[in-house]
């Protein structure tokens, strides 16, 4: 039988992966609110993420699947 903190790590993980590589740039807006913005010039309302963040972002979601598919496999 699976050990409950087990398949939650593995829920939960799968879970934050996918959020991750579905939407980088609510993760990054999300890190850094309430931080003052490095750069004030930009037009009002535009709210960019540079591609650099979005993609480290999606590689750490990958990753976390990869746990997650990891500790679900010695599960069974």
């Amino acid at each position: 039988m699976a050990d409950v903190r087990t398949l939650l790590a593995v829920v939960l993980g799968a879970l934050l992966g996918l959020v991750c590589i579905l939407a980088p740039g609510a993760v990054v807006r999300t890190q850094t609110a309430g931080r003052r913005p490095n750069g004030s010039g930009g037009e009002y309302g535009s709210d960019s993420v540079a591609t650099r963040w979005r993609r480290l972002v999606q590689a750490l979601g990958v990753a976390c699947l990869l746990v997650a598919a990891y500790l679900g496999s010695t599960m069974l």
